[in-house]
Formats: structure tokens, sequence, C-alpha cells
């Protein structure tokens, strides 16, 4: 499956922040109140990088991406732009979350257009998203189980597009090691280095826009990301930033 993730973490901004999916004026208020970001350190490359942990990523089956059936209008489906789900995404202000990713085929065609979401361990599998309404719908769903840290039965206007695509596994199953030398980063440093609301590398030293909040000092790629921050910093942040004993 070919894939291009629409929320790939920290990168360098490019000229006049090309690249930076938040540096809109325009751009919406969040919606959803986050808890503190988790942030865990991982070595790479000979490097260590720290990471974002999120609870889930959405899955969107995608023309534009290279898939065979949805989106395509000449084979039944609804045609569609990507950004009639990444304008949706960005305007709840997810990101730090839940990621968005757009793909090649999902599969299975015959019930497209597809789209996964894996949240919280468990993976739901959507079909016939074939109304421009039902994107904020699920993004509706994807809140509500933010906001109760878990998952939860399927709403009843997403009823009819839902299905199991997966086996269930069985007990024999091997257990998933993961890396072990991934290290937890205290809350007071999980963001160092990183603007709090696109997630893009950042470097306090030199950062022409910064703000304080709870003693502390954060910086920004831009005048866009700092005005969404101001607005309402404990979604970025959490609702303190914990300090040293």
């Amino acid at each position: 499956m070919s894939s291009t993730d629409v929320s790939a973490g920290p990168a360098s901004h490019g000229p006049g922040h090309r690249g930076c999916p938040t540096c809109d004026p325009a751009g919406g208020q969040p919606t959803n109140e986050h808890k503190r970001p988790s942030v865990v350190r991982i070595a790479a490359r000979g490097d260590e990088f720290k990471i974002i942990q999120v609870v889930g990523n959405l899955f969107v089956c995608s023309k534009a991406n290279g898939n065979c059936c949805c989106g395509w209008s000449e084979k039944g489906r609804m045609p569609f732009e990507n950004s009639l789900w990444s304008d949706e995404w960005e305007r709840r202000m997810i990101r730090a979350k839940v990621h968005l990713t757009f793909s090649g085929c999902l599969g299975p065609c015959a019930i497209g257009n597809n789209a996964l979401l894996q949240i919280y361990g468990r993976s739901i599998w959507f079909k016939d998203l074939n109304s421009p309404t039902l994107a904020p719908r699920v993004f509706d769903y994807i809140e509500a189980m933010l906001a109760v840290d878990g998952v939860l039965p399927i709403p009843e206007e997403l009823a009819g597009h839902v299905y199991e695509r997966y086996l269930t596994p069985n007990e024999l199953a091997p257990v998933m090691s993961f890396d072990q030398n991934a290290t937890p980063v205290d809350p007071i440093e999980a963001l160092e280095g990183l603007d709090p609301v696109c997630l893009m590398d950042v470097d306090v030293a030199t950062a022409k826009h910064t703000a304080e909040y709870d003693g502390h000092t954060f910086a920004f790629c831009g005048p866009a990301c700092r005005k969404l921050f101001r607005a309402e910093p404990s979604s970025y942040v959490g609702t303190v930033t914990a300090k040293a004993p």
C-alpha cells in the first residue's frame, strides 16, 4: 500500500512557511480539549529524536494517492479532493492526537469510498463514504472518543458505514515486541524544539515568535501558530506543564 502521510511530524519550513499546514491566519479554534502531549525519545540513524505519541491514525483511500476506485466518479464513487478530509482535520486541531494519512488502495473496492481508523488499539473500517456530510461525522466520532479517552460504540449516523475487515486474532498470535530503547521525555522538555501547534522543528534561541505559558517559553514557526496557541494554550500543552520536583 502506497501512502502519503499529511501529518508526518516535525519538518523544516520552506520560504513563507511552505510545508506547515497550520500557518493559516484564517484557521479556526480548537474544538477538543487536549491532555498534555506524550513524547518519547527514539534512536534512529545514529541520532535521537523526540516523537509525539498519538492515540490513533485515520487512513483515507484517495484517488490522488494512486488507488483504483475510491473517489473515481467514473466508477460510481463520490469524487473528492483530499481537502475534504484535511481541512476538517486541521480545523479540529487534533494533530497531536490523531494523524491523517491519505493512501492508495485500502480495499475492498466494491464498497468504497473506504477509510480506516485505528484508535486506542481498535481498527474501525468505514465503507460507502459517498456523501460529503460523512467526513465531519467521522471526525465527530473521533473527537467523542478523545473526550472519554477510549473507544465508543458506533454512532447512529455512521452505523451503516462500518464493517469488520480483519479476522479476530487467535490465541496463538505472537506478541508484538516494542522498541525497548524508547524512553519517555519529561513533560517539562516534551515540546522543547517543537512548535506545540504544528509539531514542526523550531529553534527556541532564534525563533521570532514565542509565547510564555505556565512559566515556560514556547517557540513557533510563525505568527499563525502563536495566535492559535495564545487563544487556548491548554489545548496544545495540557492544563499545566509539570514542574520539576
